[in-house]
């Protein structure tokens, strides 16, 4: 990782915020230049956020890929920069559960204001039957002023049935922009699949689920093969399509009970509910076979591209395993079928 010169803290404090700003740009700029990354804004801003923001899973990811590629490559930093903006921000959250709070408040306020309203107007009318009774005003007035009494109820009336017609519209609006918002934070934005925080939450729902009801639960992670090279040789729309065109192949092939999720990269897991990772292999081994038998060519020059391939590490929950050791014994699996030649599905505890 790059690393800037540390502020000197012997200075003034306003030396000090100027040193670290230059020192900051002075680290970013390193930052570009050891990485081969164009100067452009996403990629400043992206490396602002790697120096000064909190956000440890921005740092982990760019600090994995600079660990796996020696530099951070420029699509891996565009793939980065997605993902973190399509999370949804708290600041976002609040303003919209605030404005559900809001609607919610006022339509109780508008219920005990109506529930008063109509007190009011029954004691009114029995206030007015009575004078009427008892003869106190004439007739034609007391008449009067219970049929301008009841205008006035359902002028109130009608003016609650408006404000609580808005606001079911109004928290209609907000439950679709809540989940737009859930929906945009859980998914590749370039595949459409569940991210790495959306399959990391089912895979922790899904095993207290498995150990509680003592059924079978596996996982695999699938790698392509050479992808580098596939981006190298025919450009990165091509590598593009590629991961788009496997992310369907991995769903359509998998089947029923599985969640597919591309972790990151040219990496993909999936989470096989209720499977053992025999049977999980096989229908990971037969997506492998029926991808080995396709064609490809690029599409921007015609040129035919070599036969993508894609390993893959499968395991097994084990008792009283949690998801960071069964993933990783899913990618220690993987990792042997890479140096075993790659184009093959290998399962933990059995190769």
């Amino acid at each position: 990782m790059f690393q800037g010169k540390p502020p000197v803290a012997d200075k003034t404090a306003a030396w000090n915020g100027a040193e670290r700003t230059v020192d900051l740009f002075e680290r970013i700029g390193g930052f570009l230049r050891a990485n081969k990354l164009d100067p452009t804004p996403l990629n400043y801003d992206l490396a602002h956020q790697f120096f000064s923001s909190d956000d440890p899973n921005l740092v982990a990811a760019i600090d994995g890929a600079i660990k796996r590629d020696g530099l951070l490559r420029p699509e891996v930093a565009a793939e980065i920069s997605a993902a973190a903006s399509n999370q949804i921000s708290s600041e976002l959250l609040e303003k919209l559960l605030g404005r559900a709070h809001q609607n919610m408040t006022m339509a109780a306020g508008l219920v005990t204001q109506s529930t008063a309203d109509v007190k009011a107007y029954g004691s009114a009318l029995a206030s007015g039957a009575g004078t009427m009774t008892k003869g106190g005003v004439p007739a034609q007035t007391a008449l009067g002023l219970l049929v301008e009494l009841t205008r006035t109820m359902i002028g109130k009336t009608q003016d609650a049935e408006a404000q609580l017609r808005s606001m079911g519209e109004q928290m209609a609006t907000l439950r679709d922009d809540l989940a737009e918002a859930q929906a945009t934070a859980e998914s590749d934005p370039l595949t459409g699949l569940a991210n790495r925080r959306a399959f990391q939450a089912k895979l922790l729902e899904a095993i207290a689920q498995a150990e509680a009801e003592g059924y079978p639960l596996s996982v695999a992670f699938c790698d392509i093969d050479h992808f580098k090279k596939i981006n190298d040789t025919h450009g990165h729309d091509t590598g593009d399509r590629i991961l788009k065109m496997f992310a369907e192949a991995l769903t359509d092939g998998v089947g029923e009970d599985t969640l597919v999720s591309r972790f990151g990269g040219e990496e993909f897991l999936v989470l096989f509910d209720g499977i053992m990772a025999r049977r999980a292999a096989m229908r990971v081994d037969e997506v492998r076979d029926e991808l080995g038998n396709r064609s490809f060519v690029n599409k921007d020059t015609g040129e035919a591209m070599d036969v993508v391939t894609f390993s893959a590490g499968v395991a097994q929950l084990q008792p009283g395993e949690d998801s960071d050791a069964l993933l990783k014994r899913a990618d220690e699996a993987l990792y042997k079928a890479k140096n075993g030649g790659r184009n093959r599905v290998l399962i933990s505890g059995e190769d």
